[in-house]
């Protein structure tokens, strides 16, 4: 195994747009037709990100540790941030899988920057 291929090489940052500590209202089908199972999760913190199924395929998200994705819209992913309530504007970066990268990089709404594992730009200017 080449270690260099064990670190992740490609992450997505979204900020929070809303946050909630009490999550409230009925459980209802998505507008992709599936209906999230119940669960009482007891007391817990949600958080809306500004990222959504039209950007990248969250089924291939892997948040960092202490948040859970819990569903997404076209354009809305909500997460359980556990008892934490992220303040709006909170930047959180997710690991990608190889579906998600690949939306992320054939979607026109994502910006995508390219950067050495110092953080130097790819692209010169």
């Amino acid at each position: 195994m080449i270690s260099a291929w064990a670190k992740p090489c490609c992450s997505a940052a979204t900020h929070s747009i809303a946050a909630r500590s009490k999550p409230w209202g009925e459980i209802a089908q998505t507008a992709f037709g599936k209906k999230p199972p119940v669960e009482d999760r007891g007391p817990i913190s949600q958080a809306i990100f500004a990222v959504g199924r039209q950007d990248i395929d969250p089924d291939g998200l892997m948040p960092p540790h202490g948040i859970e994705i819990m569903g997404a819209s076209s354009d809305h992913l909500i997460a359980d941030s556990g008892r934490d309530l992220l303040p709006v504007g909170t930047e959180i970066t997710f690991q990608l899988g190889y579906g998600a990268l690949v939306h992320a990089m054939t979607s026109p709404f994502v910006a995508r920057v390219m950067t050495t594992r110092s953080g130097k730009s790819l692209i010169p200017g």
